[in-house]
């Protein structure tokens, strides 16, 4: 009879262990590779292990750096900087090119002016010469009439001195004649001088008008080109700003799909996972129970076993 029930409660503690076993390889099937074995139906019951909590040493900040590095700021390129420098590089030039007309255009009105003053002297010197030589000639056609009277009168002394008189009033106009022809010379020689200056003053106006010409082209053309560039520039960063909103909309509507399908697989995840966690804990208290109710075995069957001995004993 005590034969029968030992076998009885061996028969219930078997149950019982592989009915802890059986709860417990429901819970490591369904948490996936990775879980510990399933042990045979007749092997010990497990007990919960030990949980060996690692202390993660933390992170060592980097240390600071001791002095900010200044960052310089790139300027972006300025994609009219060959036009701009061209248009100042001709506007310096015609500034200079004005300013050298200017003096050119001043230098041949004084040369002008001078050649006119000095060619008015030498006309007077011209004058005063063919004067000269005709009061030259007018004096000696007296001084002949005076000498042709004195030989007739026999040497009468009031001719003779007619004659002496005439003769120092040609000596007078003679000198007088040198004088206006030297005169003469110097103011043909200086209106020389001054049609030279002013020939090679008009060549230089001329160069220097011709020259200040060409820069005024070169400044409008430079101009121009910046301007049309610039309209050329302004139509391309329109269109670029258009394509670039078209962009900033296209990449805004893939944002928002991608941030939908995250958050749908997010929100999947969750569910997923608070799932798994409700299923792990009811296992895990099952897990309890069962451990709870196997010490429960264990005691009654050691008493059995001392009972049995007792009767054996008697």
């Amino acid at each position: 009879m005590v034969s029968n029930n030992q076998n009885d409660f061996s028969v219930t503690m078997d149950q019982a262990k592989n009915g802890l076993l059986s709860v417990f390889a429901a819970s490591m099937i369904f948490l996936g590779p990775g879980t510990a074995m399933i042990e045979p139906a007749n092997a010990a019951v497990p007990t919960a292990p030990a949980q060996t909590v690692t202390k993660v040493a933390p992170a060592t900040a980097p240390a600071p750096v001791a002095a900010a590095r200044t960052k310089e700021v790139v300027k972006p390129a300025d994609p009219l900087a060959a036009e701009k420098a061209n248009v100042d590089s001709t506007q310096k030039k015609y500034t200079a090119a004005t300013s050298a007309s200017s003096k050119a255009k001043k230098a041949l009105a004084d040369a002008d002016s001078a050649f006119s003053k000095a060619e008015n002297v030498a006309e007077i010197a011209e004058k005063k010469v063919v004067s000269s030589k005709k009061a030259l000639i007018a004096a000696n056609d007296k001084l002949a009439d005076a000498k042709a009277k004195e030989g007739a009168n026999g040497g009468n002394l009031s001719a003779l001195k007619e004659v002496e008189t005439l003769a120092s009033k040609v000596g007078i106009a003679k000198d007088t004649l040198k004088s206006a022809d030297n005169v003469s010379k110097a103011a043909k020689t200086t209106k020389a001088t001054a049609g030279k200056t002013l020939a090679d003053a008009t060549k230089t106006e001329a160069t220097a008008v011709s020259t200040e010409k060409t820069a005024k082209s070169s400044v409008d053309s430079a101009t121009k080109k910046l301007s049309d560039n610039t309209k050329k520039l302004a139509e391309a960063e329109k269109k670029a700003k258009v394509v670039a909103q078209k962009k900033a909309v296209a990449d805004k509507k893939a944002k928002a799909v991608a941030d939908k399908k995250a958050k749908i697989a997010a929100d999947k995840k969750a569910k997923l996972l608070a799932g798994k966690e409700k299923t792990l804990k009811e296992m895990e208290k099952a897990e309890k129970e069962s451990v709870s109710k196997a010490k429960s075995l264990d005691t009654e069957i050691a008493r059995q076993q001392k009972e049995l001995l007792k009767l054996k004993a008697n």
